[in-house]
């Protein structure tokens, strides 16, 4: 059966080179995505070496295409920026720290770890700097995350209502897969990760909507509303900060001055009444079938313990680390510490909790201060390109949609490992690599604006007093 998929595959390979070599780059690196997400090696994989699935063959197809594209001269390689040379410290630094710190864990490969999480992200950013983004490949990408959000949120809330015969792939239902079944986990099988994918297609719909004739507000105003009881679905506090805090950004953006003062100062009074009224329910709901509210309440209280762990990880190698992908082969002995009179050995099964501790542990301070600069980097790029006026709309979706997944990364990366969460750093290095290239390029003016009835795409930002009237 997998020889037969394989045919399909090298087949559909085969169609698409036509497609690729008129510069399409943009639009296979989008199925890359989504296909990465729904039908991963989850849905199809041939083990070997290394493990083969229909993603990455896509993945490797589109760097033969980019590699004859710019032998025939229709690609042409970018100037480096400081933004680049960044990106390609991390790729390096994670491999030597993966390759030169020991003996790995058993049963580990922080070979494949780097492969799958850094390098395979990192071609993606390379990819979306080869192409020049057109007005159109920008709808395309909006599009493709409404879409692909949809799916995931229906297919989330199909999960809690136990409507697994409408759940597809079906693997996503499997209760031997024990770990978050009952949540809406999607293809990810994650929920923290699919509440992310989930928020970024709702960044996209709320942009739909304020820009929407009159008569299809309301269809994109359904889709939002799937797209949150998606985020609810997930039952992943994380998940739903990150939605809010993602889809908030660009109400502020789209809102006068004093509706975003009102609005920020009644988000944190709304908020702190809620959390001091429902801190016990939110800390000792139930979520996981096969896990009981006492079990969900002892999970918050791994993640001071982990904190503890990383702390004293990072003080004996605070330079360079123990090492991308070694941190169950160097924590064993953090857990046995007294000296804090706290339960550490409660934590030692389980990875760092936080984003930036792991990368930290595994990286040290080099690894770290790559990483964050990366990311501070770009977030100036895309707030220069949602908020300068003379930008284009589509300059300004790219910008608020990049920012919103960044949110969505953030809020879940605090309370989650996400670098090791399949498929997301695909979307947040895609996503930054496109407005990279927008900044240092500029928008393509030879392919349809992102508004048919308009001959320019480039109109006044709209705020929510404007649409009101």
């Amino acid at each position: 059966m997998h020889f037969v998929i394989l045919l399909f595959v090298l087949a559909g390979l085969v169609w698409l080179l036509p497609f690729l070599r008129r510069g399409r780059l943009f639009i296979g690196a989008i199925s890359v995505l989504v296909i990465g997400t729904v039908l991963g090696p989850s849905f199809f994989a041939i083990d070997g070496p290394i493990q083969i699935s229909l993603d990455r063959m896509l993945w490797l197809a589109l760097f033969v295409f980019a590699a004859l594209g710019w032998r025939m001269g229709t690609i042409r390689l970018p100037s480096l920026n400081r933004i680049d040379m960044i990106m390609i410290c991390i790729v390096v630094w994670f491999l030597v720290r993966a390759v030169i710190a020991g003996p790995p864990p058993a049963g580990s490969s922080p070979t494949a770890r780097w492969l799958f999480y850094i390098a395979m992200p990192a071609g993606m950013y390379l990819i979306a700097r080869l192409v020049i983004v057109g007005q159109s490949d920008v709808r395309w990408l909006t599009n493709s995350l409404i879409g692909l959000g949809l799916f995931l949120g229906i297919t989330a809330i199909f999960e809690i209502m136990g409507l697994h015969a409408l759940v597809f792939p079906k693997f996503i239902v499997n209760a031997e897969q024990w770990e978050f079944f009952g949540r809406g986990r999607g293809p990810l099988m994650n929920p923290s990760g699919n509440g992310m994918l989930i928020s970024i297609g709702l960044v996209a719909a709320c942009l739909e909507f304020i820009y929407a004739r009159p008569r299809v507000k309301l269809l994109y105003a359904a889709g939002v509303l799937v797209l949150l009881g998606g985020v609810y679905a997930t039952l992943t506090r994380s998940a739903w900060m990150g939605a809010v805090a993602a889809s908030g950004l660009v109400v502020l953006m789209y809102s006068p001055r004093w509706v975003r003062v009102l609005g920020l100062a009644s988000a944190v009074l709304v908020g702190g009444a809620m959390m001091m009224g429902l801190k016990d329910q939110l800390i000792q709901m139930k979520r996981d079938k096969n896990l009981s509210a006492a079990d969900a309440e002892k999970s918050m209280a791994l993640r001071p313990l982990l904190a503890v762990v990383a702390w004293e990880m990072f003080q004996d190698r605070p330079i360079v680390g123990h090492g991308f992908g070694h941190y169950y082969a160097h924590n064993d002995k953090y857990h046995s510490d007294r000296s804090y009179e706290m339960p550490l050995e409660i934590a030692r099964p389980y990875n760092q909790h936080n984003v930036f501790l792991s990368v930290l542990v595994d990286t040290g301070l080099v690894g770290l201060s790559m990483f964050v600069g990366w990311i501070i980097a770009v977030i100036g790029i895309g707030l220069r390109l949602a908020r300068e006026g003379q930008r284009k709309t589509e300059e300004r979706y790219a910008g608020l949609i990049f920012l919103g997944a960044l949110i969505a990364y953030l809020c879940n990366g605090m309370f989650q490992d996400t670098l090791i969460i399949p498929m997301l750093h695909m979307f947040l290095f895609f996503l930054g690599g496109v407005v990279v290239s927008l900044w240092q390029r500029g928008l393509g003016v030879d392919l349809p604006t992102l508004e048919p009835d308009s001959t320019s795409s480039s109109r006044p930002i709209p705020t929510i007093q404007a649409l009101a009237n």
